[in-house]
Order: C-alpha cells, then structure tokens, then sequence
C-alpha cells in the first residue's frame, strides 16, 4: 500500500506557528517560502500589500556551501532543518527586495542551464533601521 508522505508533495501554502517579526530582527533565518497579497490594512503602506514569509527559526549553518550552493543543513529531502514560522509584514522594503532577489536568482538559473523554479528559498538575516525592515 502506497503512503503519501513518500509521493513528497507539499502544499503551496505558508505553514507554521505566526511569529513577530520582531523576534526574528537580527537571527539568521531560512526563508522558504514567500506570498505577496492585498493586505486586510490597505493603510499600512503605500501599494496595500502585505508580505507572508515562511521562515525555518533555529537552522543550523554551515562555513561553506554543500553542492547546491546552500550553508544550511539539510533534512533527507532536502529542506532545512529547524522550526517553521509564518510571520506578516507590510514592509514594502523587504517586499521591493524579495522580489528583485528571486528576479535576479532566477535569472543565474536560467543562465546555467538550471530549471526554473517558482521560489528560490535563501538564507538572510532581517536587520532593522529605524523604522525600516531590510534583508542582509
């Protein structure tokens, strides 16, 4: 009898517990995966979105990349390992830079002859200035 947690599809949706952004200020994180939406506040920022990140809180990195050009350790199926998170932000700062990153990450893909995918998780840590929220 077959199981399904060997076909290793997952859904397409943000999991884990919410967490404050402001308890991830500073730590190295893993973000996995990312959806930029019409926010519930269209008072919060200018273009009315909001940003859904997918962090892993608590990877463990390492001082240089394994084959896949990744520093963090993997499970067997070759996801990070460590707690997932879901946090929201409006900052339109991180939402500008997400989405020139994955541009520009998928651009290299392209150019190594890599396949395509629909989000390039990375690792980064969300520093803080003031009032404005970057990755690093």
């Amino acid at each position: 009898m077959p199981r399904f947690c060997d076909t290793h599809i997952e859904a397409d949706i943000i999991i884990g517990r919410g967490i404050d952004m402001q308890d991830l200020i500073g730590k190295r994180v893993v973000v996995e995966k990312a959806i930029i939406e019409p926010s519930k506040f269209k008072d919060k920022n200018k273009s009315g979105n909001r940003l859904h990140l997918q962090v892993v809180v608590g990877a463990k990195f390492n001082d240089t990349p394994d084959d896949s050009g990744d520093f963090y350790e993997k499970d067997e199926r070759g996801r990070a390992i460590g707690v997932r998170r879901s946090v929201f932000t409006a900052s339109e700062v991180l939402m500008d830079e997400l989405v020139k990153a994955q541009e520009c990450w998928a651009n290299e893909r392209m150019e190594e002859g890599l396949q395509s995918l629909s989000f390039i998780p990375f690792d980064t840590t969300i520093a803080q200035d003031g009032r404005m929220l970057h990755f690093t």
